[in-house]
C-alpha cells in the first residue's frame, strides 16, 4: 500500500476545513495558507481597537472561558497588569477569530507583550494572531489561565496561583521559545489530538457547570459508550504504521485535557512532536487503563505506540478526521499533513 507523500517543509493545506465545529469557548476557521491573507472570514468591527505606540501590554479575554471566570477576573487582572507593567490595552472576543486578527494588528504597533486571560483556545487565537504578524521580533506572550483545561498555563508556570502573584511572577519570569506545529494551515500550541479526545473536548464544550478536569472524566465516561475505532494510516520521519485506533495524539506539550499525560515525555522546547497512537478496545478494557493514562505510565502498553518526529502525514480509511487544535475543534476529509516549527513561539514563563 503507498504511503501518503510528505509536503515540503514550506507547504500547508490551502483548503479550509470541511466543516469547522463550534465550540463553547471562541473559535475560529483556518482559512488560507500561512503567509497568505490573514483570517478572511473575520471583518472588522466597532470593537477593533486602534493601538497607541505607548501601550506596551495587550490584554486578551475571551469573557465565555471557564464558564464565565474570565470574564470575571478582568479588573483584578487589570489592576495587577497596570500596576506592573504599565499602560494596558484590551481586546475582548466579541466573534469567532477577531482575537486573531486584533492580536496581529498589536504585535504590527509595537506591542511589547501580549497577556492572555482564558483557556487554552483563547491563547490558541492569540497566538495564530501574533504568529502572522509582519514583525521580525515577535513579542512574548502569557497565560494568566481561567479556562477549563489550562494545559498551556502548566507549561508556563501560572497555573495554581492567584492573578497578582501570577502577573509578580511573569515580571520576574524569562521568555522561552517553545516549538509550534502547523497543520491545516493552522498553528497549534500544545497538540492536535484526532479521534478520541477530539470527541471529549466536543462533549466538555457543553458542559455548563462542569470545568476542569472533572469536565473531561465526565466526557470520557460519556463518550466511551459508543465511540467508532479509526482506520488510520501514519507516516513520519520517526516511522509508519496503519490500524484501527481509539486516537492519535500529535503533541508538544505533555499533558492535554485538564490532566491526562498522553504524551508524558514531551517537552515544548525540545524540536520534536510527541506522537501517541492508542489502538481501539473495548470500553472495560480502555477504562481499566485509563488511570494509567492520567499518571503518564501507559507508554510501555502493547496497545499503545510513541514515536518522535517534526513532520507527519496522517490518512483516514473510514471517514474524516475530527481533531482538536488545542481544545478547539476542527473536521476535514481524509488527510492531515503536521509539521513542526521549532523554537518559533516567545512565551513569557514565570518563575
Amino acid at each position: 500500500m503507498a504511503w501518503p507523500v510528505f509536503k515540503t517543509a514550506t507547504e500547508v493545506p490551502t483548503a479550509a476545513p470541511v466543516g469547522s465545529i463550534p465550540t463553547r469557548s471562541r473559535h475560529f476557521r483556518p482559512g488560507a495558507a500561512l503567509g497568505a491573507a490573514p483570517w478572511r472570514m473575520w471583518r472588522p468591527g466597532p470593537d477593533c481597537a486602534t493601538f497607541p505606540g505607548t501601550v506596551t501590554t495587550i490584554l486578551v479575554v475571551n469573557p465565555a472561558a471557564g464558564r464565565g471566570r474570565a470574564g470575571r477576573r478582568v479588573p483584578v487582572a487589570r489592576r495587577a497588569l497596570e500596576t506592573t507593567f504599565g499602560a494596558v490595552e484590551q481586546i475582548t472576543t466579541s466573534a469567532p477569530g477577531s482575537a486573531v486578527e486584533q492580536v496581529r494588528a498589536a504585535v504590527e504597533a509595537g506591542a511589547e507583550r501580549i497577556v492572555v486571560l482564558g483557556g487554552d483556545g483563547t491563547l490558541h487565537e492569540a497566538a495564530n494572531g501574533l504568529l502572522r504578524a509582519a514583525r521580525a521580533e515577535k513579542p512574548p506572550i502569557a497565560i494568566l489561565p481561567a479556562g477549563t483545561g489550562n494545559d498551556y498555563a502548566k507549561m508556563a508556570g501560572t497555573l495554581g496561583v492567584s492573578i497578582p502573584d501570577a502577573v509578580r511572577r511573569l515580571a520576574g519570569g524569562r521568555v522561552r521559545r517553545f516549538d509550534v506545529g502547523v497543520a491545516w494551515g493552522e498553528y497549534f500550541l500544545n497538540s492536535v489530538g484526532i479521534g478520541f479526545d477530539a470527541a471529549v473536548a466536543r462533549v466538555v464544550s457543553r458542559w455548563k457547570r462542569l470545568t476542569g478536569l472533572p469536565a473531561y472524566l465526565a466526557a470520557v465516561f460519556q463518550v466511551l459508550w459508543n465511540f467508532p475505532k479509526m482506520e488510520l494510516a501514519v507516516e513520519s520521519d520517526g516511522g509508519a504504521f496503519q490500524d484501527n485506533l481509539l486516537l492519535l495524539e500529535v503533541a508538544i506539550g505533555p499533558c492535554v485535557g485538564g490532566g491526562f499525560r498522553l504524551t508524558p515525555d514531551a517537552q515544548p522546547d525540545d524540536g520534536w512532536l510527541d506522537i501517541c497512537a492508542i489502538r481501539h478496545k473495548s470500553m472495560g478494557a480502555i477504562l481499566v487503563r485509563l488511570p494509567l493514562v492520567m499518571l503518564g505510565r501507559h507508554t510501555g502498553l502493547k496497545d499503545v505506540r510513541m514515536l518522535r518526529a517534526t513532520q507527519v502525514a496522517v490518512t483516514s480509511r473510514n471517514g474524516p478526521l475530527h481533531a482538536q487544535f488545542d481544545g478547539e475543534l476542527r473536521e476535514v476529509a481524509g488527510r492531515m499533513d503536521i509539521r513542526l516549527e521549532p523554537g518559533a513561539l516567545p512565551v513569557l514563563v514565570a518563575l
